[in-house]
């Protein structure tokens, strides 16, 4: 069905006829045309805010009809990623699922889908040794830089896990190189502030404020409600570093609530940014930090972008 192959923009335009394609999709126990599509409508529904929305379609879709092994194996790779993305321990049962039907079906799309999920979630319970070892089965599987760019981004992400902040930077500008040459600008915005967190481990503020600010002005300009919290995330960061503790909780907390209104969970490495950087905030702010975090809070997102926007060109 064309409606499923639209950009999350026109997506978002046409959200309504989306949502009745698929409920008679689901009426007629015809799934299959929405579970080919999978990964376009889980972009749309990340990208635009409708996480939950997304995974009782998702629900809804694999319980109707009689779809194959590979469409029924995508489909639960694409529910376990949207239930990562809310912090929901279902992710993993569904993404193992996932990955046993692809194997029995010899479909290694969905088998580098589904471990590239579990790669993220064994990232967010910390073991970045599974983490890797995921990664790098996900490479045997797939080729082309479009398909490498997530595995070779986990990898990343486990060195940055690991504390070899030298060896993430390097990943993590390879990864950077990919989303430019592919112009995948929502991409580009996440490693950029990847890179703004491992400058700062490495002791580099201005490298890593400029870094902050490139992510951020790059997200705004998508007007990209998944990656839009982080960068107001790493804007917090960038105030702390310019010696602002106040515009930092207040970024912080509109970032944080930003993640809550979507029903979203920090992904693993930024959360332990955005829980450093509070700790910061709160400690340059004592008794005084709760008042600081209520206003940032109230922030609606637009009001955040515009504030951070407002400091970054300073």
């Amino acid at each position: 069905m064309e409606l499923f192959s639209l950009p999350p923009d026109e997506l978002e335009r046409r959200h309504a006829e989306l949502n009745a394609a698929l409920d008679e999709l689901i009426e007629s126990g015809e799934p299959d045309a929405a579970l080919a599509a999978q990964w376009t409508l889980v972009d749309f529904w990340m990208r635009k805010g409708h996480v939950e929305e997304g995974r009782r379609y998702l629900e809804r879709l694999l319980s109707t009809g009689n779809p194959s092994a590979n469409l029924r194996a995508a489909g639960l790779a694409a529910a376990g990623m949207l239930a990562f993305r809310q912090g929901d321990a279902s992710a993993g049962r569904l993404l193992e699922e996932s990955a046993e039907l692809a194997r029995s079906s010899g479909d290694d799309a969905a088998l580098a889908l589904a471990l590239g999920g579990l790669s993220r979630v064994a990232l967010r319970a910390g073991d970045t040794a599974r983490t890797r070892e995921l990664a790098l089965q996900v490479l045997e599987l797939v080729s082309g830089e479009g398909s490498e760019y997530s595995p070779r981004h986990m990898l990343a992400a486990a060195a940055r896990g690991e504390g070899d902040y030298a060896r993430a930077e390097e990943l993590y500008g390879e990864t950077l190189a990919i989303t430019r040459r592919l112009d995948r600008r929502t991409a580009e915005a996440a490693e950029l502030l990847n890179l703004g967190y491992v400058a700062l481990h490495l002791g580099n503020r201005e490298l890593a404020s400029e870094r902050f600010g490139q992510s951020l002005e790059l997200a705004a300009d998508l007007d990209d409600d998944y990656v839009l919290p982080y960068s107001i995330l790493g804007a917090g960061s960038a105030a702390l570093l310019r010696g602002d503790p106040e515009e930092g909780a207040r970024l912080l907390a509109a970032s944080k609530a930003a993640f809550d209104r979507t029903g979203a969970a920090i992904d693993p490495g930024s959360a332990e940014e955005y829980d450093a950087a509070v700790a910061e905030a709160r400690q340059h702010l004592g008794d005084g930090f709760d008042a600081v975090w209520a206003e940032g809070g109230k922030l609606s997102l637009a009001e955040a972008v515009k504030r951070a926007r407002s400091a970054n060109r300073g």
